[in-house]
């Protein structure tokens, strides 16, 4: 959808006019220049050329086929997270392998890929230990150091994961997010038939309200404003719908589970409020999963009631490389649907018109993806 990149007159900005994309030189068949969005300052981003990279000892050169745009991506676009600039934007990637440097021992070339992009040093004392998403050195991309938005990207070995046969490049995009999910769960450890309720439906939520469904939660509690979000809840196995925009979600939540509150709460939404909220529909000795990102500070806290109830506060991180395989095989059982959770879709040219979309009309947007 949208319209093709550039102008007349030279303006290169992405998703501008009907400027001619950047031309691809080739020697010998290989690729000497690529196109990549650039971020130069808040909510200005430009296609630009530049090297193909080569990839180093233990590296994958990955040609890019899809890349997502998520909430953090959306940060970073409009500022409210801050970064070195200029910077390439992105980090929700599949691609095939196009090339490797020496060591590479897992991957051979034309290998389909899903790309771990929080990157590790492999080295201090929580990535010994198994907590890569903790590691003191970490990075992602898209933030730390450049993204996924451009042709081709290099890789370690150890952070790509071959994506499995079903899917496609662009829902592929969706196994990174997942593995957030799949990791927040296993930190949660939700049993079977304990009640759970969902607080915010876009991706994440949605897809928590699978992955709970399959740890045998019941009954699972979608809460969302929109009604085609807490229709598509339902189609993939909420069992009870509040629409918090009609009623009070904390008293509906503690009402559904017989005045207790649920056993669990996965506040996916990001925002003080929503979290409150949670935290009061969540039974004594529960648990509360703050699985939105929130850059605002939480105003206040009753820490006394929290020790009167004995209630647990768990704010997950990332995805660790156990946990992203775990991830893969999920997705190989086939038993969940990712597809509806792709609402548009993009070229690279278009990217200024995609982060613009996504920007301007949240609730028509679970994920944008985009494809060179």
């Amino acid at each position: 959808m949208g319209s093709t990149a550039g102008g007349d007159d030279g303006d290169n900005r992405a998703g501008a006019g009907n400027h001619h994309p950047v031309p691809h030189r080739r020697n010998h068949g290989d690729y000497l220049a690529m196109r990549q969005i650039v971020l130069k300052e808040p909510r200005h981003l430009s296609l630009a050329e530049a090297p193909v990279p080569t990839p180093a000892l233990d590296d994958l050169l990955v040609e890019v086929k899809a890349s997502a745009i998520c909430g953090t991506d959306q940060h970073i676009y409009t500022g409210h997270t801050p970064v070195s600039y200029p910077r390439v934007p992105g980090h929700e990637v599949t691609g095939i392998v196009h090339g490797a440097g020496a060591g590479v021992t897992a991957f051979k070339v034309g290998d389909r890929v899903i790309v771990n992009p929080n990157l590790d040093c492999n080295n201090c004392e929580r990535c010994l230990l198994g907590r890569e998403n903790l590691c003191v050195n970490a990075q992602l991309m898209g933030r730390d150091v450049d993204g996924t938005l451009r042709e081709f990207l290099t890789i370690p070995q150890t952070h790509a994961f071959k994506l499995p046969t079903p899917l496609s490049f662009e829902e592929g995009t969706l196994l990174q997010p997942l593995s957030t999910v799949v990791h927040a769960q296993i930190r949660t450890c939700i049993k079977p038939t304990e009640s759970v309720a969902v607080v915010g439906l876009g991706a994440s939520g949605l897809m928590h309200v699978q992955v709970s469904k399959l740890s045998g939660a019941y009954p699972v509690i979608a809460v969302g404003r929109s009604r085609w979000k807490l229709d598509l809840a339902e189609q993939m196995g909420a069992d009870i719908l509040v629409d918090a925009g009609q009623e009070d979600p904390v008293a509906q939540v503690r009402r559904l589970t017989g005045g207790h509150g649920a056993d669990v709460t996965i506040e996916a939404v990001g925002i003080p409020e929503t979290l409150h909220q949670s935290i009061k529909m969540t039974k004594p000795g529960g648990r509360v999963m703050g699985f939105g990102i929130s850059p605002k500070p939480l105003p206040s806290l009753d820490l006394y009631q929290m020790y009167l109830t004995e209630m647990t506060l768990i704010f997950p991180r990332a995805t660790t490389r156990a946990d992203f395989q775990r991830t893969v095989d999920l997705v190989e059982s086939n038993r969940l649907n990712l597809k509806p959770l792709l609402t548009q879709r993009y070229s690279l040219e278009e990217a200024s018109l995609a982060f613009k979309f996504a920007d301007e009309e949240v609730s028509k947007v679970l994920r944008i993806v985009m494809t060179p």
